[in-house]
């Protein structure tokens, strides 16, 4: 995936979901739980407990936007 296209989705405001290749589904509710780093290479999706992933940018393989996924 290209960190523009993710750059779109956080920046749309809209919750959306990640997909990557090994089949691993990260749901985004608000546009604050998600941060792209300045290169745009990684990503790190923070959960409402306190929790965060850092992942790749590049293996990520779809969003789709959902709105059962908002709050």
């Amino acid at each position: 995936m290209s960190a523009n296209a993710l750059r779109e989705a956080i920046d749309s405001g809209k919750p959306f979901r990640l997909r990557s290749g090994d089949g691993a589904v990260i749901d985004v509710p608000t546009r604050d739980h998600a941060f792209l780093n300045p290169t745009g290479r990684l990503v790190v999706i923070f959960t409402d407990n306190d929790g965060a992933r850092v992942l790749d940018v590049a293996p990520l393989t779809a969003i789709d936007y959902a709105k059962n996924l908002g709050r």
